[in-house]
């Protein structure tokens, strides 16, 4: 009997406890959902602003490459003029 009492007042004592964890579990994944949605807009905002400056280095860097092109076919064309010439010589 006494121990049937013992066991009744730990219930008692537990119940309230465990109706609160739920609520808090609860809590906590609202909470977590609100902050997995502010994550997904920050990385959208990231990735839009990471797209915009590759686009920029993007063109820059077709800008130098048909830059060197043009000089590489120039230093090409005076290279193979001066071994006609020493060949002719």
């Amino acid at each position: 009997m006494r121990l049937l009492r013992i066991l009744i007042a730990l219930c008692l004592l537990v119940a309230p406890s465990m109706v609160c964890a739920d609520e808090e579990a609860n809590t906590a994944k609202e909470g977590l959902k609100e902050v997995h949605g502010g994550m997904k807009k920050v990385t959208k905002s990231v990735d839009r602003k990471v797209k915009k400056g590759l686009k920029t280095i993007d063109k820059k860097a077709k800008k130098d490459v048909k830059t060197i092109d043009k000089n590489v076919k120039e230093t090409f064309k005076k290279a193979d003029e001066d071994v006609k010439e020493a060949v002719k010589d």
